[in-house]
C-alpha cells in the first residue's frame, strides 16, 4: 500500500520562496508507485492542503485534511520549510506528539543546527575547525573596538538563526560594522560575526542511502558576488563545480567531516555542510538541515554525479524516517 506523504513547505521567513520550488521539485520527481503525496503549506495565518486546484484547510489537531468527505492521514512528513518553523524543531515537536515521522532530524538536532553559535561550539568539541566569532542579542549594548578585540576585519555579520544568506554582509571597514549589525537584526533578534578565511568554498551533501551514511560529491563555490549571498544562491551569480577541483586527500577529508557531523548531530534526511578549505585546513562553516531543493539546487546535482536520480534521490530520503 502507498504512503501518504505530506511535503510541507512555506513557512514564515522570507525564505519561503525558495521552500515552495522545493516542494515543487518533489511534487514533480517523487515516486508515485510508492507514495501518495500531498503538498501542505504553512504561513502564518494558515495551513492548507493543494488539491486539484484548490486549497484545502489542514485541522491542525491531528494534522489531517477533509477531502471530497474522506479524512486522509500522513503517514510521514517531507519537511521542506527552509527556515522557521520547519527547520528550528518547532515542528519537529508538533509532528512528534502526533508520532507522524519527518523526513528531518528530531526537535533537538533541528533546533541546535538552527543555531549557528551553539552548532559551531558543539562542532569545535568534536574537534573540527570552525570561524571564531562573537554574538549579539538584540538591544545588548556593544562597541565597535570590542567586537575587533574577537573578530578582525574583513568579517561576515549574519542572523544566528537564519538561512539562504539573508541578513548577511561581508565587512571590510570597522565604520560599516554598525550598518551590517542592523540589516541583520532585521532577520533575528541575536546575530553571528564570524571571522573570514580565505579559502576555497566547498559544500557537501549527506544522505543515508542503502542503510549508510553517505557524503555526496563535494561541490565547489565561485561566487561572482563578494561571497556566496543570496542572489548568488539563486540569482545564477555562482559557479558551481562537481565534482570539486581539490586535492583528493582533502577532498575525502572533507566527505568524511560531513559524515560524521550527519552521525554525532544525530541527524536525518539529507543534510548539507559547507566548508572553507584553507591550504591544508579545512573549517566547518555551517550545517543546513532542510537545504535548498530546487531543481537546480546543490544536493540534486551532486546526486546526480553520484549516479542517483531525483525519484530514487527522494525515496532515500523518505526511507531515512522510519
Amino acid at each position: 500500500m502507498k504512503k501518504s506523504i505530506a511535503v510541507v513547505c512555506g513557512g514564515f521567513s522570507g525564505e519561503s520562496v525558495v521552500s515552495m520550488r522545493s516542494a515543487q521539485m518533489v511534487m514533480n520527481n517523487i515516486d508515485r508507485s510508492l507514495y501518495d503525496p500531498l503538498k501542505v503549506v504553512v504561513t502564518p495565518t494558515r495551513w492548507y492542503a493543494e488539491y486539484e486546484g484548490s486549497e484545502i484547510d489542514v485541522n491542525r489537531a491531528d494534522f489531517t485534511v477533509s477531502i471530497a468527505g474522506q479524512t486522509r492521514h500522513f503517514d510521514g512528513v517531507f519537511m521542506i520549510i527552509h527556515g522557521t518553523p520547519g527547520e528550528n524543531g518547532i515542528l519537529q515537536g508538533y509532528f512528534e506528539l502526533l508520532r507522524i515521522p519527518t523526513t528531518t532530524g528530531d526537535t533537538l538536532n533541528m533546533a541546535l543546527t538552527f543555531n549557528k553559535k551553539m552548532t559551531t561550539r558543539v562542532l569545535a568539541t568534536f574537534g573540527l575547525r570552525v570561524a571564531q566569532s562573537t554574538t549579539l542579542k538584540a538591544m545588548e549594548p556593544y562597541s565597535v573596538q570590542s567586537i575587533l578585540d574577537i573578530v578582525s576585519l574583513p568579517c561576515f555579520v549574519k542572523p544566528n538563526c537564519g538561512g539562504s544568506s539573508i541578513g548577511t554582509s561581508r565587512v571590510n571597514a570597522a565604520e560599516d560594522l554598525h550598518r551590517a549589525i542592523d540589516i541583520a537584526f532585521k532577520a533575528d533578534d541575536q546575530i553571528i560575526i564570524e571571522e573570514f578565511i580565505q579559502g576555497d568554498e566547498v559544500t557537501c551533501g549527506v544522505i543515508q542511502w542503502e542503510g549508510r551514511i553517505t557524503a555526496l560529491p563535494i561541490t565547489q563555490i565561485i561566487s561572482k558576488k563578494e561571497f556566496f549571498d543570496y542572489e548568488a544562491k539563486y540569482q545564477g551569480q555562482s559557479e558551481e563545480i562537481t565534482p570539486a577541483p581539490i586535492d583528493q586527500e582533502l577532498y575525502r577529508a572533507v566527505q568524511m567531516q560531513a559524515e560524521e557531523i550527519y552521525q554525532k548531530l544525530d541527524c536525518r534526511g539529507m543534510i548539507r555542510v559547507d566548508f572553507i578549505i584553507r591550504g591544508s585546513e579545512i573549517f566547518v562553516i555551517e550545517v543546513n538541515t532542510t537545504p535548498g531543493f530546487s531543481e537546480a539546487s546543490i544536493i540534486p546535482q551532486q546526486a546526480a554525479v553520484q549516479g542517483i536520480d531525483k525519484k530514487s534521490l527522494i525515496t532515500a530520503v523518505i526511507q531515512s524516517c522510519y
